[in-house]
């Protein structure tokens, strides 16, 4: 019995490497494709349009934005200047009533005298002139105050506060020291327990504000107290934010000057002067 010849089993694979050219799998997906929906690719147009829809859409949030803003800034601008205007009322009143109990003490003080009481009287009263609580009149000097304009102080902030609470505190010292018999700050008298201080951009004299510009007013010989002034370390302080920062420093002499009374103290731990017996 003849044997048949044995078949090679890489001969089949051999083959379909010859003749086919394409994976049975890429070939089956293929198919699948060419046997479903055609696919379709968004056109340009459409893209276009979408594109500028986008940008049509950020521009709008982007100008409702910047409305809002400008909208809203005249706002905040007008409450502040109606704070400002209810604050300048309120120190114009408060200035008017110590005027009007400035006047009322001198009425009664003219009571007492009529009444025979004039030596306590004349005690009191110089008790009094003695802490800056009389109106009182005479020469002086006059020396004006401002913050340097807007965007001329560089790195100052946006309140623009070049002149502080401490400046004007040496400018005080110094005029006292010069021979000052009486100062004001903006229209407040100064007594020996006034404070000088700061919020923010404004300066509070006895918790009372006091604007731009300010004015700093001093009673005394105008020519001593210029030339002591000169030599004192606030002038020299003042005279160089001037050429810095543009700040205004001036000083004009004054025939005559009007300062009003200082408010009284509140004596919160007074007792009378006991007299000591007399050792022997």
């Amino acid at each position: 019995m003849a044997q048949q010849p044995t078949r090679n089993p890489v001969a089949p694979l051999l083959e379909s490497l010859g003749t086919d050219h394409l994976d049975p799998g890429y070939a089956e997906a293929a198919a699948r494709r060419r046997s479903g929906p055609p696919r379709r690719e968004p056109s340009r147009t459409r893209r276009r349009v979408a594109l500028v829809a986008g940008c049509l859409v950020a521009g709008l949030i982007l100008g409702v934005a910047a409305w809002r803003t400008e909208s809203n800034a005249p706002r905040a601008e007008n409450t502040r200047a109606a704070l400002l205007d209810d604050i300048q009322a309120a120190q114009e009143r408060q200035s008017q009533l110590a005027a009007s109990a400035t006047s009322l003490a001198e009425q009664l003080r003219s009571s007492q005298a009529a009444a025979g009481a004039a030596g306590p009287v004349a005690e009191v009263t110089a008790l009094e002139n003695q802490g800056q609580l009389t109106p009182v009149t005479g020469p002086g000097l006059r020396i004006t105050l401002d913050q340097p304009p807007a965007g001329q102080a560089q790195g100052q902030g946006r309140d623009r506060s070049v002149i502080l609470d401490r400046d004007i505190q040496l400018l005080v010292n110094d005029l006292w020291a010069a021979g000052a018999e009486a100062i004001a700050i903006g229209g407040v008298r100064l007594n020996t327990r006034s404070a000088i201080r700061q919020a923010g951009g404004a300066i509070l004299v006895d918790n009372r504000p006091v604007f731009w510009p300010l004015s700093v007013e001093a009673i005394g010989d105008p020519a001593a107290m210029q030339v002591k002034l000169i030599g004192g370390p606030s002038f020299g302080r003042f005279s160089s934010f001037a050429q810095l920062y543009g700040i205004e420093f001036d000083q004009t002499a004054e025939q005559s000057l009007s300062l009003p009374g200082g408010s009284a103290p509140d004596l919160l731990h007074a007792q009378p002067a006991t007299t000591a017996a007399p050792t022997g």
